[in-house]
């Protein structure tokens, strides 16, 4: 599953056609658009918008920590090309100076930028930044139901020293997103797989239960249990938890004793 943010129905309109995004979803305070896979909400301009956006979308979908998130939008640079695009792994906040380093782990084509959020639109490119509205009300709100691996922000240049802010229309802008089609979609492929690996790193042991009632775990045992868990389908990935000499163990603290011996054992190669 992916959510995405947008601030403009001009953004929108390309991904609502390109993704197949056609139910509108009622009664909420921003409009929100479905496929199977995919969700996506138009906030309207500016990081408080973003934000509250954002935290409605996650609400409303009842988000996991294995949602991906993607805000995509327009923003201005002094040098770049118009249409050029670029993923933020810098998020400068440019009232309170708060900065946020989205991870780059994805092995994608598009190059990344650091992006600065302001409050209104900016035609003198001070730094060596991309000038955007959303992404430092996003990103943090967003890293709050997801893994930051899963959160990112997609932006395509629209103005520069040579193309002021003042002169990007809705239809610049709609075309701008159009062509950046091939690149989002590398990325939303990109995320969406490793949102997948998310889910199974993290899924449960599927003979954890049987073991849970076999023997009795005090809460803190459990929790030991569901950690050496993860650790064995890491390790022993396809391997069952249990062990032949497990089944001689009366306490649960010999059987987590001998799990852990054994995941040791893998590790030391002995």
């Amino acid at each position: 599953m992916i959510n995405i943010v947008v601030a403009l129905p001009a953004e929108a309109r390309p991904l609502l056609d390109h993704f197949r995004l056609r139910d509108k979803q009622k009664n909420t305070a921003f409009p929100v658009y479905r496929n199977a896979d995919m969700a996506l909400v138009v906030a309207g301009p500016g990081k408080v918008a973003a934000a509250a956006a954002t935290a409605v979308l996650a609400g409303t979908d009842k988000a996991s920590t294995k949602t991906a998130w993607l805000n995509i939008g327009i923003a201005g640079h002094a040098h770049h090309a118009i249409g050029a695009a670029f993923i933020a792994h810098r998020i400068t906040d440019h009232a309170t100076g708060t900065s946020w380093y989205p991870p780059q782990i994805l092995d994608l084509s598009t190059p990344t930028e650091n992006m600065r959020t302001v409050d209104c639109p900016e035609d003198g490119y001070p730094e060596a930044a991309l000038y955007e509205m959303e992404a430092s009300g996003f990103f943090p709100v967003a890293c709050r139901f997801s893994s930051s691996e899963l959160v990112q922000c997609f932006k395509v240049i629209s103005d520069n020293n040579t193309q002021p802010a003042t002169a990007v229309t809705a239809k610049l802008c709609n075309q701008l997103i159009a062509d950046r089609l091939a690149d989002i979609e590398q990325l939303v492929n990109a995320l969406t797989g490793l949102a997948d690996e998310y889910t199974r790193w993290h899924a449960p042991h599927p003979e954890l239960e049987q073991l849970s009632g076999h023997w009795h775990f005090t809460v803190s045992q459990q929790h030991q249990l569901h950690q050496l868990a993860r650790r064995w389908q890491v390790l022993a990935p396809g391997k069952s938890l249990w062990l032949e000499r497990l089944r001689e163990k009366n306490k649960a603290s010999e059987v987590l004793h001998c799990i852990q011996q054994h995941l040791d054992a893998i590790t030391t190669g002995a």
